[in-house]
């Protein structure tokens, strides 16, 4: 039987973050900075993850995402950042799986001796088939020095509150404390290899939803010619996760385990100074003892991305 995986909040702030590295602004010294990036998607699997809802068949979809982001303050080290994104998914068939995410954050960043600090908040107002679906709230804190010659050592911490407005799905809601550190090799230019874990604990309306999550994960950057100039980028990621949760689930009589692995190779080719092409692969394997969050996943997108 085949599976749908559609992450909810994955894809808003994938979204988001494959566009933040090629933000320009509109010029050197503008503090306002503006992207937009549009593609489409091939998924053999989709579920709505955040409440473990499956569907049997693949879709074709369209995306649509931007954001506008503004420096209010920024001298020398520090710094703050306020942010809006915007993202659209439309089904070719599946048209109750159409998501739509605005997210506003701010970020607040300085230096003290040699240590970077920052701190920020993010709302995400979620839509699902244009019904109000999902609130959430995310506050995290950071710090990172370079702990050796090329290394980089980030830790941070994250509360992330949940709520859906569905009343009868009220004992999803949840509250999520988690600390994470990664390690950066700088290798070179546009070039390098990471390594991070995240602890998590979750606490929702019901013991059955509540776990303690671990998340390690990898990645690999480097430079590739495929044009002239400027150089393409090629990014190779690995994440493994696994949730154990605490009460028993009434379906299967016991508590539930997750352990979900995800590969994914990305491909971004620069071309006429503003513009990215981007090619994507995802590989998902998940498997828990839950029958419906058991499955496997592929998912092709290509893309173009515009900053100005």
């Amino acid at each position: 039987m085949k599976y749908q995986q559609f992450d909810l909040l994955r894809m808003g702030a994938a979204a988001a973050l494959a566009l933040a590295p090629s933000t320009a602004a509109l010029s050197e010294d503008s503090p306002l900075h503006l992207e937009v990036e549009f593609g489409v998607e091939y998924d053999d699997n989709i579920t709505i993850d955040s409440i473990d809802s499956t569907s049997s068949q693949g879709d074709s979809l369209f995306r649509l995402s931007g954001a506008i982001a503004v420096d209010v303050f920024d001298k020398d080290d520090s710094g703050l950042t306020a942010r809006y994104s915007f993202f659209q998914s439309l089904h070719q068939d599946l048209k109750t799986f159409d998501l739509q995410i605005h997210g506003f954050s701010a970020r607040a960043k300085t230096k003290v001796g040699k240590v970077n600090l920052g701190a920020d908040y993010r709302y995400d107002y979620i839509r699902l088939d244009g019904l109000n679906f999902l609130d959430v709230h995310t506050l995290g804190a950071d710090i990172g020095l370079l702990a050796a010659k090329n290394t980089y050592l980030t830790a941070g911490y994250e509360y992330r509150t949940q709520s859906f407005d569905d009343l009868g799905r009220s004992d999803r809601n949840a509250d999520r404390h988690s600390l994470d550190t990664k390690l950066y090799f700088l290798l070179g230019k546009d070039k390098n290899i990471t390594a991070g874990y995240k602890v998590s604990r979750q606490n929702a309306n019901i013991d059955s939803l509540t776990y303690w999550g671990h998340t390690f994960d990898a990645g690999l950057k480097l430079p590739v010619k495929i044009t002239a100039n400027p150089v393409s980028i090629f990014r190779l990621r690995y994440r493994y996760r696994q949730r154990d949760y605490s009460g028993v689930d009434p379906v299967i009589g016991a508590a539930r385990f997750d352990k979900r692995h995800t590969f994914r190779a990305l491909l971004e080719i620069p071309f006429l100074e503003v513009l990215t092409a981007n090619l994507e692969y995802r590989h998902v394997i998940s498997n828990s003892n839950l029958a419906v969050v058991d499955f496997t996943d592929n998912s092709v997108r290509a893309s173009v991305s515009w900053s100005f």
